[in-house]
């Protein structure tokens, strides 16, 4: 089935919003695309899986409550992956919404908190 999103990534320093993007949602995957970034999330009961690529890189967190995971940066044109590792804050999976507040470091150096909030609708 075909799906619309909102959305909105706040980080450091921005607010992104994004309105009506078109997406798949099929069983428990939300896919869809914006500014040349495909974005493909893996819902699961008490976590989610997110990879992010673009043509420059390849970014996948996985989401667990209260938790640091180690996550993956890889950027294509180095052939280098980067250690990342994100602490999940808050983490809400509702049948129409995903919410994510976490903490993510970079080979060990702190980058900032960011918020990803996405609001699914049928077409």
């Amino acid at each position: 089935m075909k799906y619309l999103i909102n959305f909105t990534i706040q980080n450091n320093e921005e607010i992104i919003t994004k309105k009506d993007i078109k997406s798949k949602y099929n069983k428990n995957i939300l896919s869809f695309s914006y500014d040349k970034e495909n974005i493909k999330i893996t819902i699961n009961k008490d976590n989610l899986i997110m990879q992010k690529e673009n043509n420059e890189s390849l970014l996948q967190f996985k989401f667990i409550l209260n938790k640091k995971t180690e996550s993956k940066y890889f950027i294509k044109d180095l052939n280098f992956y980067i250690d990342t590792y994100v602490l999940t804050n808050n983490l809400i999976i509702e049948n129409n919404k995903l919410y994510i507040e976490y903490e993510l470091w970079l080979q060990d150096e702190y980058s900032g908190k960011f918020k990803y909030e996405i609001n699914i609708k049928e077409m």
